[in-house]
């Protein structure tokens, strides 16, 4: 077994803001966003539903019969700032979510992520948790006895310094409890690492 220290130079210590990366990654919980942005029209708002997350609250668009958003520009969003410290062109983004069912006819239930104001990659929850077999599908069983459904997008980033990650709402009922960036040293737990911390 390792550890691995990582100290910054005071000039990089002054300029971290936000969550800051250490071994390999940054775990932010849904609720200490540094921004959260509802709809242009003020129909669509974001809300704190106590307790609903393995560690803690979570946070979902509201109401829950809002209409489908299309991720990007001024729409219905979540920013978190974060200090990486890695030399790497890529990041992993977990974001673990409520097991959730669609609510819309539409079908699927989706979201979006995105770093420095790149182009939102969406995610359907339920493509990924795949079709009923008619017997349960298990990975549904599964996310439904651990309380959470975690799905993975890959972002290229323009290395160390401070990002914006921004959750883009799509579908209404998705639940977001917490993100985890993987910078390479993300070590698989089952409640995922502590919230890092924030500057």
């Amino acid at each position: 077994m390792r550890a691995v220290a990582e100290k910054p130079s005071a000039r990089e210590a002054r300029a971290l803001r936000g969550f800051v990366e250490a071994g390999g990654y940054v775990a932010i919980d849904a609720e200490h966003y540094a921004r959260a942005v509802g709809s242009a029209d003020g129909r669509v708002r974001w809300r704190r539903i106590e307790r609903i997350g393995r560690t803690g609250a979570g946070v979902t668009p509201w109401p829950v019969t809002a209409p489908r958003q299309t991720p990007g520009g001024a729409g219905p969003r979540l920013e978190y700032e974060v200090s990486l410290l890695s030399a790497v062109e890529e990041v992993a983004v977990r974001a673990y979510l409520s097991p959730r069912n669609p609510a819309l006819p539409t079908g699927g239930l989706r979201y979006g992520v995105s770093f420095d104001g790149g182009e939102p990659q969406v995610v359907d929850i339920n493509a990924v948790t795949g079709a009923d077999d008619g017997l349960m599908n298990k990975q549904w069983a599964r996310n439904t006895s651990d309380n959470v459904n975690v799905t993975v997008t890959r972002h290229a980033i323009s290395g160390p310094g401070v990002h914006r990650l921004t959750f883009w709402m799509v579908d209404p009922t998705v639940v977001l409890q917490r993100l985890v960036i993987d910078t390479g040293g993300l070590t698989p737990t089952y409640l995922g690492p502590l919230e890092s911390r924030r500057i």
